[in-house]
């Protein structure tokens, strides 16, 4: 089991919270993130403290570090739903505008990327932000199944989110699309 630790601020820990599964405050774990306002040495230095900045930072870096990983993505029209899964575990999550996914999408290399497929969904903004690398499309309505489970294992996690994760879950259809 990957453990996250973080050194730094009280109000950069609950920020950081929000976006990951597990995360132990004032300790180091597997990878540490720090607060790039202490002197302290980690894995992550954090220099922003917002959601969204974390949030980009944490959601490119962690698949860097780890080495690939699965991330899925809930596209909608005015929020996206984000997880991030390494070895069949959700490491992060989160709900993000489009212009933050965007750049996650572009600064992401190696990890699978698992769209939810419906007529609403406009698959090619995202192979245009993956510079046309492969996707896998996974229907919605089959995904739906597993909603209930993840609920009541993550309470904590929005509608978005929750979507986003059980598209890992599945295989889809492998597209390679410009």
């Amino acid at each position: 089991m990957l453990r996250l630790g973080y050194l730094g601020r009280r109000s950069l820990y609950d920020v950081i919270r929000k976006i990951a599964f597990e995360v132990a405050l004032f300790e180091r774990g597997d990878i540490t993130v720090v607060d790039g306002l202490i002197r302290e040495k980690g894995d992550v230095t954090l220099l922003c403290g917002d959601y969204r900045c974390v949030a980009r930072e944490l959601f490119t870096t962690l698949p860097r570090l780890l080495g690939g990983g699965k991330l899925g993505l809930d596209l909608g029209t005015s929020k996206n739903g984000l997880a991030y899964v390494w070895n069949g575990e959700p490491v992060l999550h989160a709900v993000l505008d489009w212009p933050a996914v965007e750049e996650i999408l572009r600064k992401t290399d190696g990890v699978e990327v698992f769209v939810g497929s419906s007529p609403y969904v406009d698959v090619k903004r995202v192979a245009a932000a993956r510079r046309c690398s492969e996707l896998r499309l996974v229907d919605e309505l089959t995904a739906s199944w597993s909603r209930r489970w993840l609920r009541n294992k993550y309470p904590q996690l929005t509608e978005d989110e929750i979507d986003a994760l059980s598209f890992t879950y599945y295989e889809g259809i492998v597209a390679s699309i410009c």
